[in-house]
């Protein structure tokens, strides 16, 4: 199933919808936060207690921690109508932040939102800290920036189902072509409830099953009513709704400025699939945004470019001589235009897409010249990666398989003809000259070659498996992936092999084989899955004896 979201914008509503909504996004708010804050005093109990039963972070399980008296008190804070959709948030937000603290264990904990009095209470302690000289001006200004912006900015409201009676639902009224959605977000004690008499020049029929027409109850209604505005793009995805209305998933109700917007997760479903035959791979640039090269299986180079600012016409924001250099700005709708080319050139050229991954290293594309002066990539990590997270369902919606993340180590300073990975290669800014066969390279068409080799080069490597005659027997042995095996003899050695493999990914994955935090978690992990999916293993394991 693959995913998009369409935004929407609540058109015009009167004073008295702002204000019913404008409480609901704070109420949500301050709970959404209150739970947070609740968890982090509980955190080592959320952390070795709320797993499923592989040992995993899940959304439902963490959200099984709202017991009934947290659940009550979160009543005081007037979201009955949004109270499931409010857990599933938090329990979505914990899972992720528990997951990402086993990789990376100063990940700071989640906020979303900072009251005043909050606010005030720890600026007077960060200030406090930065006069005793325990942070950095730099430090100082990072933290207050980012407490600044959750005091002003409100969490998006979670709607999680789909529904006519709860959440949200769509409707149109096929006489005018307008669509409307219908929004719950008042619990029966509200002095806000209105009847809604259904006037006698529209026809407002659900986007459901059954496509019922809006009456009026003679009740005050806990709903409220807007009509919505929107692309000819949305429109074609409303369109689709009107005939399969059960594509129409989760929402969020944000605010942005003045304005109110509905955006909307949809079902686009999976496209036919598209079976890959080369590889694609996408680096970052100096002069270009981002950088490509298709090779064949045999590493044979079929095409390759880059995406230049001016050609792109991307929005930018100037700093330090480059146009997207770190810290840079580049709007989201140019993020989205980028990924759209690369799910373009995949199509084309029938390519798995191979990207950096950015999280827990860089990719020492920066060069620092003979002066001193630093010239950073065009393109910061973090814009990188929001395109890798947008290429995570792009691809697939296209019929292409996700993207495939590996190690930026050394793919701008490594020869794309022979392999050799040296620092001693990067001879400037912009060129690559390797010191074993002399091979001249742009360094942003190196990054990106070396980039789409990367699998092939995986899928040759051999593993070496040391094998010692002991008195009771044979035994074989790796250190890269914790081998120590010994053949009974009563089964094929194949056979047995593969079914100790089979084991040891089995025990992989519930983090009783190994620490998740071991530096050489991913390189064992790799060639464990490597050995697990393999068919034949004489072509991937070298015997030494």
């Amino acid at each position: 199933m693959a995913m998009r979201t369409i935004t929407l914008k609540l058109h015009k509503p009167g004073a008295r919808k702002r204000r019913i909504i404008d409480e609901a996004i704070y109420n949500y708010s301050r709970a959404y936060q209150y739970l947070l804050d609740k968890a982090r005093k509980d955190i080592d109990n959320l952390r070795k207690n709320y797993k499923d039963e592989k040992g995993r972070y899940r959304t439902t399980v963490i959200s099984k921690w709202v017991d009934k008296n947290t659940a009550r008190e979160l009543n005081r804070f007037d979201i009955e109508p949004f109270k499931d959709s409010l857990i599933m948030d938090f329990g979505m937000t914990m899972a992720s932040y528990l997951a990402l603290k086993e990789l990376k264990s100063d990940a700071g904990f989640p906020v979303a939102y900072i009251s005043p009095g909050r606010w005030e209470q720890e600026y007077e302690q960060i200030f406090s800290e930065f006069e005793k000289g325990q942070q950095s001006e730099a430090e100082f200004e990072k933290i207050v920036s980012k407490m600044a912006k959750k005091s002003e900015a409100l969490k998006p409201l979670f709607f999680c189902r789909y529904d006519t009676k709860r959440d949200y639902c769509l409707l149109y009224d096929e006489m005018k072509n307008r669509y409307y959605v219908k929004l719950y977000l008042m619990n029966a004690r509200s002095e806000n409830r209105k009847e809604i008499n259904c006037r006698k020049d529209r026809v407002l029929r659900y986007i459901f099953k059954g496509g019922k027409e809006l009456e009026s109850s003679g009740r005050k209604e806990r709903y409220l009513l807007v009509p919505l505005s929107f692309g000819k793009w949305q429109e074609a995805y409303l369109k689709k709704a009107l005939e399969n209305p059960s594509i129409l998933k989760t929402a969020r109700l944000s605010k942005k400025g003045e304005e109110y917007y509905l955006s909307i997760s949809v079902d686009i479903g999976d496209c036919e699939a598209v079976k890959t035959e080369n590889y694609l791979g996408v680096s970052r640039g100096i002069k270009n945004v981002l950088n490509f090269a298709v090779v064949n299986g045999e590493g044979e180079i079929s095409d390759k470019g880059g995406i230049e600012l001016e050609k792109a016409a991307l929005k930018y924001c100037p700093k330090n001589g480059n146009a997207l250099a770190e810290g840079g700005k580049i709007s989201s709708g140019d993020l989205h235009k980028l990924a759209n080319m690369i799910v373009e050139k995949a199509l084309e050229s029938k390519a798995q897409v191979i990207v950096e991954s950015l999280i827990d290293r860089g990719d020492l594309i920066k060069w620092e010249d003979e002066n001193g002066r630093l010239c950073p990539s065009s393109i910061s990590c973090y814009a990188y990666n929001r395109i890798v997270e947008i290429l995570d369902y792009k691809l697939p919606g296209a019929g292409l398989p996700p993207p495939v993340k590996v190690s930026p180590a050394g793919i701008f300073y490594t020869c794309p003809n022979c392999g050799l990975r040296s620092k001693d290669n990067r001879f400037s800014k912009d060129l690559l000259i390797c010191i074993a066969c002399g091979t001249a390279a742009a360094v942003e068409e190196a990054g990106s070659l070396n980039l789409s080799k990367k699998l092939i080069k995986y899928k040759k490597e051999m593993l070496k498996i040391k094998v010692k005659r002991m008195p009771e027997g044979m035994i074989f042995l790796n250190e890269d992936i914790g081998l120590e095996f010994a053949p009974t003899g009563t089964k094929d050695f194949l056979q047995e092999f593969k079914e100790e493999i089979r084991r040891m990914a089995e025990d992989l994955k519930t983090k009783k084989y190994i620490n998740r935090k071991d530096k050489g978690f991913r390189k064992k992990y790799s060639l464990i899955k490597k050995l697990e999916e393999c068919e034949n293993f004489s072509d991937i394991i070298e015997l030494e004896i």
